[in-house]
């Protein structure tokens, strides 16, 4: 296999405390015969897939970050196959499809060129693969944004929880679902709508549907209190369920008594209600680890050994050369 790969890296999502594993990505990819191009400016990227689309000859792009990369990145280009090198807090979709943190792997797995398919959805014409949420938990998301400098860990999250314990009041919003069953409507304070079956810390979220069914898996919970709230989650993290689950093709959501409510999407704050989310069956194209399960696939891929040596950097420096403060001189 030849051709290009291209990387973003978000310099945020501690890139900079794990650029060894960036480097063996693009030591990999190179021994394969492909030629890894590792990108921090979004607009560069933006030129260079442009330039070489026609030409057939981009394998496919790396999100070298957390779940808001991959987010930005698929809303770019979502024609193209996607790989991950997770280096974000929660890595959702990362760990759902079985993205290690392994460059050398990862570099394997994507000069297979096995590709899978998955559902993207819609919030209000901006593309997402894992979960959108309203409510409580949105809230908090955009309390962290906004206060964020840097890289947002756990502890950011903790603290935005504590503070909106004592501060949310769960706001009513109106739900209207299609589906084969025709159009239907409810009314929730919390709303999780889903592509895979794991949220935030590993909560359980939805029924666990396939990820290529082209459906929605909607969780609508109607809560008032705090003490109401805690009881949920806990009820969640057994996995039972917390509220009334469906599956849907199209929701609209409004808010209730005019109070507006936050909106998040793959743990990025997305705006307020009114939100219109719809879904796109197979609209994502994934790099496959399924094809990491045979062991002999990857031991057998071919390895392009004129194209560099161990070690060698797409900056033309060994792994003692180059100190990587911005990895590999990024454009």
């Amino acid at each position: 296999m030849s051709g290009y790969v291209v990387i973003q890296r978000n310099p945020h999502s501690g890139t900079h405390r794990r650029s060894h594993v960036l480097l063996d990505l693009i030591a990999g990819l190179k021994r394969a015969g492909l030629k890894p191009r590792l990108f921090s400016n979004r607009s560069r990227l933006d030129e260079f897939v442009l330039r070489h689309q026609t030409a057939g000859d981009l394998v496919a792009m790396v999100a070298a970050g957390g779940d808001g990369t991959v987010d930005d990145l698929l809303n770019r280009h979502p024609e193209l196959p996607l790989a991950i090198l997770p280096l974000g807090t929660e890595n959702l979709l990362a760990r759902y499809l079985g993205f290690r943190l392994d460059g050398s792997w990862l570099a394997k797995i994507i000069a297979l060129g096995h590709v899978r398919e998955m559902d993207l959805a819609r919030a209000n014409g901006r593309l997402f693969c894992t979960v959108a949420s309203a409510g409580f938990d949105a809230s908090i998301v955009r309390d962290v944004h906004s206060r964020r400098s840097g890289h947002a860990n756990r502890w950011s999250y903790f603290f935005s929880f504590l503070r909106h314990l004592f501060s949310y009041r769960f706001p009513v919003m109106d739900v209207t679902v299609h589906s084969s069953r025709g159009v239907e409507k409810h009314s929730a304070t919390q709303l999780f709508v889903s592509n895979v079956p794991r949220y935030a810390m590993q909560l359980p979220v939805g029924r666990g549907g396939d990820e290529a069914d082209g459906l929605l898996e909607v969780e609508l919970i109607s809560i008032s209190h705090i003490g109401a709230l805690l009881w949920v989650l806990g009820w969640m993290f057994l996995g039972k369920t917390s509220g009334v689950r469906l599956q849907a093709t199209e929701l609209i959501i409004t808010s209730s008594r005019d109070a507006t409510i936050p909106f998040e999407v793959d743990g990025d704050p997305a705006g307020e209600t009114p939100m219109h989310l719809t879904i796109s069956p197979r609209g994502l194209k994934l790099i496959d680890t399924r094809s990491a399960q045979s062991s002999k696939s990857v031991a057998a891929m071919p390895v392009n050994r004129s194209t560099a040596q161990p070690g060698t950097h797409t900056c033309g420096k060994t792994s003692g050369d180059c100190k990587l403060i911005s990895p590999c001189n990024p454009v």
